[in-house]
């Protein structure tokens, strides 16, 4: 796992203890497995309703510090690995959901990391022009206010905004209450 990705991970489930109580790591053996610290349950209304919320951080393969979250709605504690949803998420719609189906987007992620910047100081550095030419600045992805600034900062600022997006949009529309945290 990379530096930024573990770091990120450990100031995420630092955050949510504090402010998502409800959500728990999990580390279930299921195929495909979810890397360890990326999954989180909140089994508060498994008993009331039958449903089973797990949110997974899904880094990028391709795109180094680059994440975005699904969401999964489970009849079970211990299968979080369901299949893509293609309807509309709800509190008792079965299947795995990505982020941009709450916030009304095809896609979005999180970056963590400026590889714009690395890939055009390389450009520079070889004096070629760059082919790119700002072809991933989108409103797809989130950006820190400014990457010049000390990692723990940018992930407490995507920690901020994930955290924002989840009490606005993804938990109103799974009917999870949440108080006021720390």
């Amino acid at each position: 796992m990379a530096h930024e990705q573990k770091h990120f991970l450990t100031q995420l489930a630092t955050s949510w203890k504090c402010e998502f109580p409800f959500l728990k790591p999990v580390d279930l053996i299921e195929v495909p497995r979810v890397p360890k610290g990326c999954n989180f349950l909140c089994d508060s209304y498994g008993a009331k309703r039958g449903y089973y919320y797990f949110l997974a951080v899904e880094f990028s393969p391709k795109c180094r510090g680059q994440f975005t979250l699904r969401v999964v709605v489970s009849p079970t504690p211990n299968h979080s690995t369901l299949d893509y949803a293609w309807v509309h998420p709800s509190p008792t719609t079965v299947g795995s959901f990505g982020v941009s189906k709450f916030i009304g987007k095809q896609m979005f992620s999180w970056a963590l990391v400026d590889l714009g910047a690395e890939r055009d100081a390389l450009f520079a550095q070889l004096e070629m022009p760059n082919p790119f030419l700002e072809s991933n600045r989108t409103e797809r992805l989130w950006r820190p206010s400014t990457y010049d600034q000390p990692f723990e900062y940018i992930a407490q600022e995507a920690i901020t905004h994930l955290n924002d997006t989840l009490r606005s949009k993804v938990f109103p529309v799974l009917e999870i209450e949440v108080t006021q945290g720390c």
